[in-house]
């Protein structure tokens, strides 16, 4: 079953979608990283006290608070749609939606990182509401192939 699985088309394009995006969460982590040492701001008293003299801040720089947002907004997201895209799979979905399903919800939520570390709106809410109806397209997609 395995090795069927990973010479299905859809199944790889899947894994390569997952570790864009696996990617793209941990460069979030890394600007959140960059954005408290740039801005020399550490609310954990642990993290100023090396790197900030002891001087601990009450908030995170406007940088790092937006992309912890991000991030945050990405678990509510990512996880769902790489089950019902993994689902779609094993249930026996084409290569051809699997690979529209994963990529257009990849490239959504890539962008969608870009524009709201960069304040960008009415962008922000088109581009989620892309990946968000990629979602529900999945999920349709999968109960009429469940109930055929």
């Amino acid at each position: 079953m395995l090795a069927e699985l990973s010479s299905c088309v859809a199944f790889q394009i899947w894994a390569m979608c997952l570790a864009v995006l696996f990617c793209k969460m941990f460069a979030l982590s890394v600007v959140q990283g960059i954005g408290r040492i740039s801005s020399g701001k550490f609310t954990r008293p642990e993290d100023a006290a090396v790197f900030a003299e002891g001087k601990q801040a009450t908030r995170e720089a406007p940088l790092v608070e937006r992309a912890g947002q991000c991030w945050r907004n990405d678990l509510e997201n990512i996880p769902m749609f790489l089950l019902l895209a993994l689902a779609f799979i094993l249930a026996g979905g084409s290569d051809e939606w699997a690979m529209f399903y994963c990529v257009t919800f990849t490239v959504s939520r890539v962008l969608h990182s870009v524009v709201y570390l960069c304040a960008f709106q009415p962008h922000r809410t088109i581009i989620y509401s892309v990946g968000a109806a990629v979602c529900f397209m999945v999920a349709g997609h999968l109960i009429a192939l469940l109930g055929a």
